[in-house]
């Protein structure tokens, strides 16, 4: 209801500023400047189809500005219309070949395409690298180029290229001459962080991600990352509170509720992590990670509350993709719930975790204990 008011909202004012242009027209029209910054205002306000309204406007003025087509391609991203998006950066690029922003934009689009629609765009990520590549040909210093670029190739797998044009891109971002503000140097140091992180370089990425947060203290995205390493080096304290201030800060982040809860039960704090669970499996997207649906379940069993385990096991144990972990507590669930036919809905639990993985010794002996 929220979501349809601000849309019915936005279309009344967009509709309300034709109005008043179309009564203006033949007194004193908008410059090229106020339209070109009420467009990018909007546009940071989220407010897209505004912002791509003001953009339009200064191109009927100048349909040849290619900050204009730039920003009408943000504007237009915004709103998933990618293609549409595609083709104003395309253009700008044409009318200047020149404008890196143009490239780094068209960059982005190529990545959204790819992973709104993977089947249908599957080159998208390779073609971002090209037209990032060309733009490092005309700006090599530029640490918006290389982030982008350190992105794509971590989108791509390729690690070691990652850290290369990121770790580039971050010295770029933190050099004293950087026009960069604080919260566009925190995202560059973020995105170092989480390469050297799948790399296996913890120590590399707790210090990075300490200087994501000194950068911008409200990113809960750096908080986020942050709790995640401290947990992976067994520091529970420390974890608990850099999730618990991501939470604070974005109050629907899937991710962050989802690592508290987790960082809270494997950190023996089980009681404190089940309102967690519960707070995440009401957001959307809860459906993709079946753990937190197994993890609950494991919490409820500690309480007593078998229906409940059993219920939350069976989701966490049917929700794809499967895994011998999911079964085996559901096989442990329907044991300690001990209805009527649980031992025999125990034994197929069982028996299918070790279809999933042969070598699950837990899931054996679990097994071989049935009557």
């Amino acid at each position: 209801m929220i979501r349809r008011t601000l849309i019915l909202i936005s279309t009344l004012l967009l509709l309300a500023l034709c109005s008043a242009f179309a009564q203006t027209d033949s007194q004193d029209p908008p410059d090229m400047s106020s339209l070109m910054g009420d467009g990018n205002f909007y546009l940071l306000q989220g407010d897209c189809a505004l912002a791509q309204f003001f953009f339009q406007e200064a191109l009927k003025i100048d349909n040849r500005n290619a900050e204009a087509m730039v920003g009408k391609g943000k504007a237009l991203a915004c709103q998933g219309a990618f293609s549409l998006a595609i083709t104003e950066f395309q253009a700008a690029i044409d009318f200047n070949n020149d404008n890196v922003s143009a490239y780094v934009q068209l960059a982005l689009a190529y990545e959204d395409q790819f992973l709104n629609d993977p089947g249908r765009y599957p080159n998208r990520l390779n073609d971002a690298l090209s037209t990032l590549e060309t733009a490092e040909q005309i700006a090599p210093e530029s640490a918006e180029v290389l982030n982008t670029k350190g992105v794509i190739h971590y989108q791509l797998g390729d690690l070691e290229n990652a850290k290369d044009s990121l770790e580039r891109a971050a010295v770029l971002a933190l050099s004293t001459d950087s026009d960069l503000s604080g919260p566009e140097k925190s995202t560059v140091t973020v995105n170092l962080g989480k390469a050297y992180r799948d790399l296996g370089e913890l120590e590399l990425a707790l210090q990075t991600f300490r200087r994501a947060v000194v950068l911008d203290p409200a990113s809960a995205s750096a908080h986020n990352n942050l709790g995640n390493i401290y947990f992976r080096l067994g520091e529970c304290n420390q974890a608990e509170y850099e999730l618990g201030q991501a939470v604070t800060l974005n109050s629907n982040s899937l991710s962050a509720i989802s690592q508290l809860a987790i960082a809270l039960f494997e950190c023996g704090r089980v009681e404190d992590s089940i309102p967690q669970f519960e707070r995440a499996l009401q957001l959307d997207g809860a459906v993709f990670t079946p753990p937190l649906y197994t993890y609950l379940s494991r919490g409820y069993m500690q309480q007593g509350r078998f229906d409940e385990a059993v219920r939350r096991a069976q989701q966490g144990a049917l929700l794809p993709p499967e895994s011998a972990d999911a079964f085996y507590y559901l096989g442990k669930a329907y044991q300690a719930r001990a209805n009527a036919g649980d031992v025999d809905a125990a034994r197929r639990a069982y028996e299918r975790a070790l279809e999933l993985n042969p070598n699950f010794s837990d899931a054996q002996q679990a097994l071989s204990s049935l009557p």
